[in-house]
């Protein structure tokens, strides 16, 4: 939920020789390149620098930055590693090589750039907030929306910050919050599509699917071919019973991206409603196997299981459920 952005080039005109003027040169036009978004030009160009300078640090992160705007990410990584390498104090360098690392999930890389950036710029904004995504990326929670308030307290103007707290707070199923932070962002900035769609699954788990849908429909707006968004849409006119209608958004969203352990579950949830309970036990599975912490899979999986007349599968299955309330009930009605 960043924006990543490239830098800006001071041309010093005090160089001396032709060949440090050739290079910054190449530097202009690669800059003029990535903000047209014609990426191969820009890195073709950034490239002519180099063959110029190969210490040249600049054309460094630039390269990098059109890579990683490519989603070429370990080159991205290269780039900004030399970067680095020939100014270890190059802070833009640092910020954008832990993205880099994030992106790939590199955590503890990505973690340690943070380390490294907070020496120099220990007071912005966006070393937190990138830390925040880092162990939000990780699965921790309650670091992620510390470094998220962390950030908050040193720009309160960003809007993407209060979505990233929102998205927390309906993780850890926490309605109030959830809708709060949404509703601020938006009032910050009435163009945060995630934060619709924050708003979209608040309202769907309190079963106000009008409302769901609408803001889901807004978020859309902004991204239409978003995989999340429309597998969260699917997910929505599934709850409300449109079963054929859900259907093609959850397929749609599959193609996309088929790498997404809830469009699985969804679609598992599908066919249980629509009464194939061994295809629902095979995706419910696929789904869990993918991502073992999305919300209540043990309890689907299990019903699914029961459903085909596999008790013992169903039995198991929940006592892999830990805590979950539904699952002591459903282990109390099925399971001796």
């Amino acid at each position: 939920m960043y924006r990543v952005a490239i830098l800006s080039v001071l041309l010093v005109f005090s160089c001396s020789g032709k060949k440090d003027i050739d290079k910054l040169n190449f530097l202009t036009k690669g800059n003029r390149a990535y903000a047209n978004n014609d990426l191969k030009e820009a890195i073709r160009f950034y490239d002519e620098a180099l063959a110029k300078d190969s210490a040249f640090v600049d054309a460094w992160n630039n390269k990098g930055l059109a890579l990683l705007k490519q989603e070429k990410y370990d080159e991205a990584i290269f780039c900004f590693g030399r970067a680095i390498q020939y100014k270890p104090g190059y802070a833009e360098a640092l910020l954008n090589n832990a993205r880099a690392n994030l992106a790939v999930h590199q955590h503890f890389a990505a973690l340690d750039n943070l380390h490294q950036l907070g020496k120099l710029w220990p007071d912005t904004s966006l070393l937190p907030f990138t830390a925040g995504l880092v162990y939000a990326d990780m699965g921790k929670e309650g670091q992620a929306l510390a470094a998220f308030r962390q950030s908050l307290q040193l720009d309160s103007t960003n809007a993407e910050t209060l979505v990233n707290i929102a998205n927390i707070y309906y993780h850890r199923q926490q309605a109030d919050s959830a809708l709060a932070y949404s509703k601020r962002a938006l009032q910050r900035d009435a163009g945060q599509p995630h934060a619709y769609n924050v708003l979209a699954m608040v309202y769907a788990g309190q079963e106000k699917y009008a409302e769901a849908l609408q803001a889901i429909n807004r978020a859309i707006s902004f991204h239409k071919n978003d995989p999340y968004f429309l597998n969260n849409k699917g997910y929505i006119l599934l709850k409300s019973g449109k079963l054929p209608e859900a259907e093609g958004y959850i397929v749609q969203s599959m193609k996309i991206d088929p790498y997404n352990a809830w469009v699985y579950r969804n679609m598992g949830l599908l066919r249980y409603l629509q009464g194939r309970y061994a295809d629902a036990s095979r995706l419910l599975a696929k789904a869990g196997q993918m991502d073992d912490t999305i919300e209540h899979i043990h309890v689907d999986l299990a019903r699914a299981y029961y459903a085909t007349g596999d008790t013992v599968k169903a039995c198991a299955t929940l006592a892999l459920a830990g805590d979950d309330g539904e699952a002591k009930k459903l282990t109390k009605k099925i399971c001796k």
